[in-house]
């Protein structure tokens, strides 16, 4: 399959996964024929991108970082009418130790973003990779503590405004500490409740609270950056990045915005490219992600499209390739030499 943005899409493709509504419903099922009226509503939902089968690349695929059940199960539980009680505590630690037991056997891959077209909205897609992000960058940690981290970043889903607008903005620093409040009367973990009261203090002292450098908790250094990077990556207005820029924009502000540690740990975390995306190599050739490594996720397995390489496989971790360097996302639909190209 081939991740293609809406934008490239043409009459006659063909979709290669399931488009899900944000109640879980599928709309738009693998294998079917798109038209321009089917192009024209994937443009009006906000679904930045659509996987599509495409010749040579029948066997490029990805395991989604969480199965379309639990997601459904975040959803329903996030949009849960009435006031925070015992029994949503219980459920959301209850899905929090679901997801806990799903990354046990996936901390060996590469975080690839889950898209919207997997979800629904731009809000929910953020919200449920906010949850499986910090699940994943603890993992390492103690697991009391990681599935405390990860009730914090579920719990700020609960009633979270984005999910009547679908829209995701710049993070809302009273968010955390209104849901705080609310869970004071709740035996919620004392890790979760420091996360989320200290995770919009930044490591220079210029957040809220004004807490500077190791005096911020570990577990809001998580939180507060998967909510920022994330934040990049799914807002709604003409700020959003591409995965691979939103690194390169957390990595620039490390030791200012968060601790060297933790954006290393997200550095080594995440995908900046998904499986099944066409890309630049050495700002001249084109090549497809065939494979993202879980020990080096910047540098994948490529399957060389032009030059003279072409129709080579390159694992871009070997000593003899690391002089070649991904240059960003192809911007076109075709490249010299592929099928239908002039």
């Amino acid at each position: 399959m081939r991740l293609l943005p809406i934008s490239q899409l043409q009459p006659g493709d063909v979709s290669a996964d399931a488009l899900r509504s944000t109640d879980g419903r599928i709309l738009l099922r693998e294998g079917v024929i798109l038209t321009e009226s089917v192009i024209d509503a994937l443009s009006r939902w906000d679904i930045p991108a659509l996987p599509v089968k495409w010749p040579g690349f029948e066997d490029i695929d990805t395991a989604p970082a969480l199965p379309a059940a639990i997601i459904d199960e975040m959803t329903q539980w996030a949009a849960k009418s009435g006031d925070l009680n015992w029994d949503i505590i219980r459920e959301a630690q209850r899905i929090v130790r679901k997801i806990w037991d799903e990354q046990l056997d996936r901390h060996r891959q590469a975080f690839e973003l889950i898209g919207v077209y997997q979800v629904g909205t731009p809000f929910l897609t953020f919200y449920v990779n906010l949850v499986a992000l910090v699940m994943r960058l603890g993992h390492e940690l103690v697991p009391e503590w990681t599935q405390a981290y990860t009730l914090a970043a579920m719990l700020m889903g609960f009633h979270h405004g984005g999910l009547k607008t679908g829209e995701v903005l710049d993070p809302d620093p009273g968010h955390g500490l209104q849901m705080a409040a609310q869970l004071r009367q709740f035996q919620i973990p004392a890790p979760a409740m420091t996360a989320l009261l200290q995770h919009h203090a930044r490591y220079d002292g210029n957040g809220m609270p004004t807490l500077k450098g190791v005096d911020i908790y570990r577990g809001a250094m998580i939180l507060g950056l998967a909510e920022e990077f994330l934040t990049l990556v799914f807002r709604t207005d003409n700020h959003s990045l591409p995965a691979h820029e939103a690194l390169e924009w957390i990595i620039g502000g490390a030791g200012v915005d968060f601790s060297l540690e933790t954006v290393t740990r997200l550095q080594r975390t995440v995908a900046p490219y998904a499986t099944g995306q066409v890309v630049v190599v050495d700002n001249h050739d084109v090549a497809v992600v065939r494979e993202v490594p879980w020990d080096w996720p910047a540098r994948p397995t490529i399957g060389l499209l032009s030059g003279r390489e072409r129709g080579n496989i390159v694992d871009l971790r070997e000593v003899n390739q690391q002089n070649r360097v991904i240059t960003g996302i192809y911007r076109e639909r075709l490249w010299p030499g592929s099928r239908g190209s002039a």
